[in-house]
């Protein structure tokens, strides 16, 4: 058997070859000291201390293959498009104003998006910077393009993979939230009041005309098991956590009416902060995303309720999500949400993979720093562009299931009947998705998830809301029982949220949080502000009156 590779029309070097020159290229060159050096030099040190038997004119020759070339071999017009190519586009001032013209098509294939924004780069370099003539710089691009001689080039070609964090400051226009500066340094596991009141803190301050758009992000995402929201936290009084929590969620409802909020969701996400990654749809997510929502977890037994108004409202918002996908994702009993599942759901914007997350949110975010009105289209625009197929998901195989025996939850069939009919099934997956009635504590997480979602669905956003912090706090005091957590009496949201609240500065353009509700109609807001001047409506008859779709 040769060893020649044949794979690539055009290779002529062996499998041992490559399998050096790999080793080689990836060598980490920075350690060495070596990390600015030119090629020569990065070879001779390789040889010496790594491997002699290497082939040094081999070596130089694969290098030129694959376009890598030493510094002295740079004629001035490779230096000119290296400098223009390394030049920092994201902090050039007044760049941004170019970019609505790069996302103003129906085009979003990387080459179609790609090409107008070299154009507006070598334009605005050429304005401002050196003169450079795109065509030519196009041409030169095109004949000393590297040769795809290599079948395992795309295995070492990591461009955009090497940058371990994003470099949001540069971006001027462009509020970026951290949460990992938000945390307390002593307890960064979980949010806080403290820490949440800083979330609201900086969510109003991205207000100002300045901004054009908001980006969550998490630089602490790192490691095999990244975090991006971490849990509430249950210490102490839960109540007050739970209502700061639900200030947090209204607060970025609000500032998502005024301008596009991004989460750049690069890790796990507590169950008891779901409402708050609600708060917007244009969530981009990576394969470290995931939400262990099943009712068997630790934190759904603690903070079960949360987002009910967003499930609630899941199959009539996503057309292509299957009436009672809702009812099987927050009963079943170890169901681990991914970012496959999220797409399917219509809950996020796009997926970049993780090795290549900081530099994709670098390009989406220089996308969102585009002027008003284009800057939402241009984000999510730039996100197709950067975004690759998540997987499958493993709900979209369930449909048959989840139609037959899960839809009719969302009317009058009980848990326990569910549980009954799954038995009777007598099928391994039935056999295990039952488990979540094999203990109380999953059973009454089960009922009381199904119980506020049919209340809260004929309900307007802002009573949704008020039920569902309420029936949160009664659970985190021992209340269990479904019947007890959503009794018909809908306590007021503000009622509920002034005690105690912080006497904060409102920014311009945002009203007070119990005047204020994202998505609330018109008749809601009035009756909530001055309830004596409706006792003698009938508030019956008005009960399956749905909420505008704001």
């Amino acid at each position: 058997m040769s060893n020649e590779i044949t794979q690539v029309k055009g290779c002529e070097f062996t499998t041992d070859e490559l399998q050096r020159f790999h080793y080689y290229y990836k060598y980490d060159w920075a350690a060495a000291g070596l990390g600015s050096a030119p090629v020569s030099e990065r070879i001779q040190h390789f040889i010496e201390t790594v491997d002699p038997a290497i082939n040094s004119n081999r070596l130089q020759e694969w290098l030129r293959t694959m376009g890598i070339v030493d510094e002295s071999e740079k004629s001035e017009q490779a230096r000119l498009y290296e400098r223009f190519e390394q030049f920092d586009f994201a902090a050039a001032v007044g760049f941004n104003q170019m970019l609505a013209n790069v996302y103003a098509t129906d085009d979003v294939s990387k080459h179609g998006v790609g090409e107008r924004m070299d154009r507006a780069k070598a334009q605005y370099y050429s304005d401002n910077v050196e003169p450079l003539v795109y065509s030519e710089y196009k041409e030169y691009k095109e004949v000393n393009a590297p040769k795809p001689v290599c079948p395992y080039q795309d295995l070492w070609d990591l461009k955009g993979a090497d940058k371990e964090s994003a470099d949001t400051d540069k971006f001027a226009n462009v509020r970026t939230i951290d949460i990992a500066q938000l945390l307390d340094p002593d307890n960064m596991d979980v949010l806080t009041v403290g820490a949440i009141n800083r979330f609201i803190d900086a969510a109003k301050s991205a207000y100002g005309q300045k901004y054009f758009a908001v980006a969550v992000v998490n630089s602490r995402c790192n490691g095999p098991e990244p975090v991006f929201l971490p849990a509430l936290s249950s210490s102490g009084d839960c109540s007050e956590t739970l209502k700061a929590a639900m200030r947090l969620q209204i607060e970025l409802r609000n500032l998502n009416k005024t301008k596009p909020l991004v989460f750049f969701a690069n890790g796990v996400v507590d169950t008891s902060t779901l409402g708050i990654l609600m708060s917007t749809v244009d969530i981009v997510t990576s394969e470290m995303f995931c939400v262990s929502i099943g009712s068997v977890s630790q934190s759904s037994q603690k903070y079960p309720l949360t987002a009910l108004y967003d499930w609630a409202h899941l199959s009539s918002h996503q057309t292509n999500v299957a009436k009672g996908t809702a009812e099987y994702i927050l009963c079943s009993p170890d169901l681990v949400l991914r970012s496959a599942e999220w797409s399917t759901l219509g809950l996020g914007i796009g997926f970049v993979s993780h090795r290549k997350f900081a530099s994709g949110m670098e390009q989406i975010i220089l996308a969102a720093s585009c002027p008003p009105p284009h800057t939402r289209d241009a984000l999510r625009k730039a996100c197709a562009v950067e975004s690759v197929y998540s997987g499958p998901s493993k709900i979209n195989v369930w449909e048959q299931e989840i139609s037959k025996y899960f839809a009719p939850l969302a009317d009058s069939k009980t848990v326990l009947e569910l549980a009954d009919e799954l038995r009777a099934v007598k099928a391994p997956w039935a056999d295990k998705y039952v488990g979540f009635a094999s203990t109380t504590e999953s059973n009454n997480v089960a009922k009381a998830r199904v119980a506020g979602m049919q209340r809260v669905c004929g309900l307007e956003y802002s009573q949704a809301l008020a039920l569902e912090l309420s029936a949160a706090i009664a659970w985190s005091a021992g209340t269990t029982e479904a019947s007890k957590l959503f009794s018909r009496n809908i306590p007021s949201l503000s009622d509920l949220l002034s005690e105690n609240t912080r006497a904060t500065p409102e920014p311009q353009g945002s009203g007070a949080l119990q005047n204020e509700v994202a998505g609330e109609c018109p008749f809601a807001k009035m009756y909530r502000k001055n309830p004596d001047r409706f006792k003698h409506v009938n508030l019956g008859s008005i009960a399956d009156h749905h909420s505008l779709n704001l």
